[in-house]
């Protein structure tokens, strides 16, 4: 039998009654793999940092984006040569539609067993914290950082969509200094955002954004009302070079500075608050993570 460790967010994805533990212990056994599992809460970095990790062949993210996110960390911060399988339990599963894995547990754990590796890219912000999907500040990241959980586990990703109905308000915009190798922008907008990859529910972005490229995709959301808001989301999935309220920038590095502080309150990796200061380095590891898909 394989040696697994499952990182396990209890609190991610739709309310269920199933004894869904007991249930993915028995579908990873029946594919040659043992598990032990690692619950994700407050005592988890605890408990991983004295976690004997001899003989692991394998982890494995059982949630969200989220969940991921810190399964990869985990493999980057103990330097673990082990792939990462991803059986999807979240509210959006960015991550797991990338990759086309399937939202069915019986069938993502299948996929595990299959253990058919790819590469892909990490995106890190000033040397220290990692993140899979992307990084945001501002208007956007704000609706998914205060997005309740209830709404989440009741809706799933559609909780989001209902924050950001309920908070049509006017919205404040700040100016955005980023930097690449050879270039300075100044952008003032209501929203930053650097996607490492992008598929919400099947939606996808016009302009291709590759999780294995070796680049990451910056935009920055210009527009002052929440209808406009509207046409910069449309923009973006049904044109290469959205024609308004974004402006878009593909790079190997960004660094960026705010010119306001209060922006750095909404600041959030693959849904989840970070706290960082107001200079932000970002940049991408290419191929750093084998992943099973």
């Amino acid at each position: 039998m394989k040696k697994a460790v499952v990182i396990f967010n209890p609190t991610a994805g739709l309310l269920s009654k199933r004894d869904l533990k007991s249930e993915v212990e028995a579908k990873l056994r029946e594919v040659g793999i043992e598990p032990s599992f690692l619950i994700l809460d407050s005592n988890f970095e605890k408990l991983v940092a004295g976690y004997d990790w001899s003989g692991t062949e394998l982890v494995i993210a059982w949630g969200g984006d989220g969940t991921a996110k810190v399964a990869a960390r985990t493999i980057m911060q103990f330097k673990l040569s082990v792939p990462l399988g991803i059986i999807p339990f979240g509210s959006a599963n960015v991550l797991a539609s990338t990759l086309k894995i399937p939202f069915n547990i019986s069938e993502a754990v299948k996929l595990i067993g299959k253990e058919k590796l790819a590469s892909i890219d990490i995106g890190r912000i000033n040397k220290e914290k990692y993140f899979l999907v992307g990084f945001s500040m501002g208007y956007v990241s704000s609706i998914i950082i205060n997005t309740e959980k209830e709404l989440k586990n009741k809706f799933g990703f559609l909780g989001y969509a209902i924050r950001l109905f309920w908070n049509k308000v006017r919205i404040t915009r700040t100016k955005f200094k980023i930097e690449t190798q050879n270039r300075t922008f100044w952008i003032r907008g209501n929203s930053l955002i650097v996607f490492n990859a992008f598929n919400f529910y099947g939606f996808q972005a016009k302009k291709h954004i590759s999780i294995s490229d070796g680049l990451l995709n910056l935009y920055v959301v210009t527009n002052k009302n929440f209808f406009s808001m509207i046409e910069a989301a449309l923009g973006v999935l049904f044109y290469d070079n959205p024609p308004k309220h974004i402006f878009a920038l593909d790079n190997r590095e960004f660094k960026i500075t705010l010119k306001h502080r209060r922006q750095l309150k909404t600041c959030q990796i693959d849904g989840d608050y970070i706290k960082l200061d107001k200079e932000i380095v970002i940049d991408v590891l290419p191929g750093a993570l084998q992943v099973i898909s």
